[in-house]
């Protein structure tokens, strides 16, 4: 395994670029997937959330970008807003040290304003596909010229939400235009499903980096009507700067936060209604640690890398262990320490026990008791705190 990234040959302006950002060690996924990219092989790739996925792509397609030409080379697939302009960021840093560029091209944008930028000859495109598809049947862009199309996140861009116009992307490029799949999981029927896309692709299954200080698994059980209460005590409890906190209905949301911040505990919601402005800014006010809790359904869990946040708060059971993972996957990124808590009802425990023995995980049970976080039998023996004598005022009469 190569230990630095000049190992791989890469370029003077991107191990630059690296060493600004202090990115100085590959990370298992990057070791392993960067020279199968570079010989030009389809790959299909599965590794945890927050093990460098992006720049295992990114670093070997940018490297080999011709500078002189003025098509798109490299068109990046992924399924949220956030994920695009996240890898648009990441390729934007790099290029600029080629002086190239990158662009985003997303729904819900003035179509315009991003036809004006395309005649800046990005080197790079990073896209959700419905916005692409609609570009495409408009023939105000083509994609015949891309050498490589990356598909982030490659479990939900195969499911049936995205398929055709992934599909139909496909359709488009050329049939030796190398082909990339990432995600966090691979499961066989979206394995099937790319190799419907790919000739003759290596795979690689990558872990997560061995140097981290790792991510605890822990569950606390309580009523229904006390998940609220319970969720409030736990974040004046556990002390850290970011907690994302994820919810399945969309209207529990509001409640959650309405609740919160009536205890002083400033949050920012994100949802699938939430409008574009209003999840950018929470997103902006959640990095900047101006609000340390986000409130979320789903729609965050995927793409969106703040490498600080320390804690993931599962308030509702996730739909099953591949979201659970996506979910805990916001915290102890790249190595770092992290929590994952599930608040449970009685009646979902078993849901957690399902989880942990599909995914391998050891999830732990823990009691709020007298300010800390016990396990239950540690907190049976431990005893009530010494009451404060109450000392009554003396009463001083005049004779």
């Amino acid at each position: 395994m190569s230990t630095t990234f000049a190992d791989f040959s890469l370029s003077a302006p991107l191990l630059e670029a690296l060493r600004e950002q202090h990115i100085e060690k590959p990370t298992p996924v990057q070791a392993e997937a960067i020279p199968l990219i570079q010989s030009g092989r389809d790959v299909l790739v599965e590794s945890p959330t927050g093990t460098g996925k992006t720049l295992a792509y990114l670093l070997p397609l940018l490297d080999r970008i011709d500078a002189e030409s003025k098509e798109i080379q490299v068109l990046v697939l992924a399924p949220t807003h956030e994920l695009v302009m996240q890898i648009t960021t990441v390729a934007e840093g790099l290029l600029a040290k080629k002086n190239l560029t990158a662009q985003a091209i997303i729904g819900g944008v003035d179509v315009k304003r991003q036809l004006e930028r395309l005649k800046k000859r990005p080197s790079l495109i990073a896209a959700t596909p419905g916005r692409l598809v609609e570009l495409l049947e408009s023939r105000k862009l083509k994609v015949h010229q891309v050498k490589a199309i990356v598909v982030d996140e490659a479990d939900r861009l195969l499911d049936d939400g995205f398929l055709r116009p992934v599909q139909e992307v496909m359709r488009r490029v050329m049939r030796d235009t190398q082909r990339l799949f990432f995600s966090a999981t691979l499961p066989p029927d979206v394995i099937r499903l790319a190799s419907s896309f790919v000739s003759d692709p290596a795979v690689v299954q990558a872990s997560a980096p061995e140097n981290g200080l790792g991510v605890a698994h822990m569950y606390l059980v309580c009523e229904p009507r006390k998940k609220v209460d319970t969720l409030r005590r736990l974040l004046r409890m556990i002390h850290v700067q970011r907690s994302m906190v994820f919810v399945n209905q969309i209207d529990k949301v509001e409640e959650i936060v309405s609740k919160l911040e009536y205890h002083h505990l400033p949050c920012r919601l994100l949802h699938r209604d939430t409008s574009k402005e209003e999840r950018a800014r929470s997103l902006q006010l959640f990095r900047e640690g101006a609000v340390q809790v986000l409130i979320t359904t789903d729609v965050a869990a995927r793409g969106i890398d703040i490498a600080e946040v320390e804690c993931v708060v599962h308030f509702d059971p996730a739909p099953d262990a591949d979201a659970y993972v996506h979910r805990s996957g916001r915290t102890g990124r790249m190595g770092r320490a992290g929590l994952v808590f599930s608040i449970i009802t009685p009646q979902e425990l078993f849901i957690l026990r399902k989880f942990s023995k599909q995914t391998g995980l050891v999830l732990t049970e823990k009691v709020m008791t007298h300010g800390q976080l016990l396990d239950p039998e540690a907190a049976r023996r431990k005893p009530a705190p010494a009451k404060r004598p109450v000392h009554k005022k003396r009463r001083f009469e005049s004779k």
